[in-house]
C-alpha cells in the first residue's frame, strides 16, 4: 500500500510490515512516530491528533478549546479539571492531560 498523505503533506501515514509510521513536517524539522494503530482507521485518528497537538505547540497561544476534552457548549473541561472551567481555557499550557501526548 503506498503512503497516504493529508494536510499538504504535512502528515504523511506510511505502511510498515507491522502498523504504521507517521511522519510531520514541522517549521524545523522532520518527525517520525510508529503508531500503535493496525488498521488505517486507527492509525489516521491516532495521527490527525498528534498533528493537532504539533499545531497547537508552534501556535504558541495554547487554550484548552484546542483540545479534545474541552467541551464548547459547557464552556469547561470534559474531565472536569478546573484549568478549564469559567477560565476561558487560558491554563492549558499547565495541564498534563493537554500535553500527555507530546
Amino acid at each position: 500500500m503506498p503512503s497516504l498523505r493529508y494536510h499538504s503533506g504535512k502528515l504523511v501515514l506510511i505502511p510498515k510490515e507491522y502498523g504504521w509510521l507517521l511522519r510531520l513536517k514541522t517549521k524545523d524539522k522532520l518527525v517520525e512516530i510508529p503508531l500503535s494503530g493496525d488498521c488505517v482507521e486507527d492509525a489516521l485518528i491516532q495521527a490527525e491528533q498528534i498533528y493537532v497537538d504539533m499545531c497547537v505547540i508552534s501556535s504558541n497561544k495554547v487554550r484548552c478549546q484546542q483540545c479534545v476534552h474541552w467541551q464548547f457548549v459547557d464552556g469547561m473541561c470534559g474531565l472536569g479539571f478546573p484549568e478549564g472551567k469559567q477560565t476561558g481555557g487560558k491554563h492549558a499550557k499547565e495541564c498534563a492531560v493537554f500535553w500527555r501526548k507530546v
